[in-house]
């Protein structure tokens, strides 16, 4: 384990150690958080990341990547929080799966905001937080589970025999994020039109996928803190600018109290505690169809302000919940700026529309971008090295430059330890 950087002077509030701070959102909590008076600590295992020259930040250690020894990761985390007395934890990536598999180990130290690993797992896995979902009654896209290559091949011969209209489908794999290896194909009576074929994938009962059928609406994400079931902050925004089909890089509020209510039913349900998020579609009916569910933090996090106190959010014991919950100010508009100039732009010039040409100007006009702060402008010129460092990785492994972002934190739903 290595102290990466030193940095200002003591607060009078809690001691914070956040994980993940190679993500803008983490970058953005700790601002937020130490805005209001915190002290931040980041533990992170890739060398180049977005908080370690923020002086948001106290102290950045850099730790052991968590998929290669997950018992040195906790272990290193553990000093972190003895060392720094800790007394609050909060995970923010996929990182999040290992803590909460050390969650008795590192619980004994101080609090951390996460729920046991056998309740994130359930909904983390695409195909156990759609029967979940079922399992309370609330409407779901037909959903199949695909354990092997024969299974897939069946189901695509299956849906072509039983094809008496053009019917789409979507193709994932059970666990995987921002939606790499997507694949939207269209089935008729006369055969697949599409080049995807899931003979071609790596698809086994160790790596299931699902097929799930295709929903037309209107694409819309969540983003909530929860304390045992009850939100204490939240946010819901539509999905416009995004990288490829995956991660929104375009933020700002709206108002859709069907999706309101039913985060609240499910959260309320599962006595979720932690940060949780949902993708969701909206049929022009008004019908809302979850896809799936992210129990972590997300980009979410952009749409409040240090204002917004989302620290009296996050730290507060049960019986101490706030008497309203935290949303976000209706004008708060947020970019990643350089993916909009790039995605965003591409977008645009790929449907040659308009109005998303007007919408993404308004955007660059008026949103905040995630990372530059003028009074800490150092993690806008670290962002280009993550990038750097992250397409050198894929390169190396030969993945996208999204895939080599996570290599060394995500969990697939296997044993740990």
């Amino acid at each position: 384990m290595i102290i990466r950087k030193q940095a200002q002077s003591s607060s009078v509030g809690s001691r914070i150690l956040l994980t993940g701070g190679r993500a803008p959102a983490t970058l953005d909590l700790a601002r937020q958080l130490a805005a209001n008076g915190h002290e931040i600590f980041v533990a992170e295992s890739c060398k180049e990341h977005l908080c370690q020259h923020s002086r948001a930040v106290k102290r950045s250690y850099l730790v052991q990547e968590p998929v290669s020894d997950p018992q040195a990761y906790l272990d290193d985390v553990r000093n972190i929080i003895q060392t720094e007395q800790i007394e609050w934890l909060i995970p923010m990536c996929e990182e999040l799966f290992y803590i909460s598999g050390g969650l008795a180990y590192l619980g004994a130290y101080c609090q951390v905001f996460v729920e046991p690993l056998g309740k994130l797992r359930r909904l983390h896995s695409k195909w156990e937080f759609i029967l979940r979902v079922q399992e309370l009654g609330l409407a779901v896209p037909g959903t199949h589970l695909l354990s092997s290559k024969q299974e897939g091949l069946a189901f695509m011969e299956a849906a072509v025999n039983n094809a008496k209209a053009s019917s789409k489908w979507v193709f994932k794999p059970v666990f995987s994020r921002f939606s790499s290896k997507v694949h939207v194909a269209e089935v008729t009576a006369n055969g697949w039109t599409t080049t995807f074929h899931l003979g071609d994938e790596d698809l086994s009962a160790a790596t299931p996928w699902v097929a799930q059928q295709f929903v037309e609406g209107a694409g819309f994400c969540s983003y909530s803190v929860v304390h045992q079931g009850q939100i204490t902050a939240h946010a819901v925004y539509p999905v416009g600018f995004t990288v490829g089909r995956g991660a929104c890089i375009a933020f700002e509020p709206a108002q859709h109290r069907q999706i309101d209510a039913w985060v609240e039913r499910f959260v309320r349900e599962e006595d979720f505690t932690g940060q949780i998020a949902f993708d969701f579609i909206v049929t022009d009916e008004g019908e809302i169809y979850p896809l799936e569910c992210n129990p972590r933090a997300t980009s979410g996090i952009h749409l409040f302000t240090p204002e917004d106190r989302l620290d009296r959010a996050f730290l507060v014991e049960a019986d101490q919940l706030l008497p309203t919950r935290i949303v976000p100010h209706p004008s708060r508009r947020a970019i990643i700026t350089m993916a909009m100039l790039s995605f965003g732009a591409a977008n645009c010039l790929k449907g040659r529309s308009w109005q998303k040409i007007r919408a993404w100007m308004r955007f660059l006009i008026s949103g905040e971008d995630v990372v530059f702060r003028a009074r800490d402008f150092r993690p806008f010129w670290q962002q280009f090295r993550l990038i750097h460092w992250n397409w050198r990785l894929g390169v190396r492994h030969r993945i996208s430059v999204m895939e080599a972002s996570t290599m060394d934190i995500e969990w697939n739903g296997g044993e740990m330890f």
